[in-house]
């Protein structure tokens, strides 16, 4: 029972270091002057020179000012939404390590667990495994 208790203690800090790192990169950019808006790891972001570069803490921020997504990194439509791909059976966090190899064009965004089970996808064994349906991507609209 103990062992037990350590690997659950041990997986809950897992799933809130990783969410906390997420959160900690999540943030949104664009140049000014420019019709795109990436996640800050996009490659394409990397190129952005400090005096271009805008910033912007959710996606609806650069839609709202006029920015649309970016075709490489394809960034979410909202900040808390699941992530599944087209063809695929899991949905998951869009910090999981599994959301980088879904191509962008598979890339299908969901408000919500119920969503996403609706459409017949599962949850995602890492990134979900802890966090209750209730806790993930609250008041997000759907891409769909």
């Amino acid at each position: 029972m103990k062992k037990f208790l350590s690997i659950m203690a041990a997986g809950i800090m897992a799933v809130a270091f990783a969410g906390a790192v997420w959160a900690a990169d999540a943030g949104y950019v664009a140049s000014k002057g420019g019709e795109k808006y990436h996640a800050s790891v996009c490659p394409v972001a990397q190129k952005i020179t400090a005096d271009k570069k805008v910033t912007f803490a959710t996606p609806e921020e650069a839609i709202k000012a006029g920015y649309s997504a970016c075709k490489t990194c394809n960034p979410p439509p909202s900040a808390g939404a699941l992530v599944a791909s087209k063809g695929g059976d899991k949905y998951h966090v869009q910090g999981c390590k599994y959301v980088a190899n879904i191509d962008a064009a598979n890339k299908v965004y969901y408000k919500d667990a119920a969503a996403a089970e609706k459409d017949g996808y599962k949850r995602c064994s890492v990134c979900l495994k802890v966090t209750a349906k209730a806790d993930v991507a609250p008041d997000v609209k759907d891409k769909k």
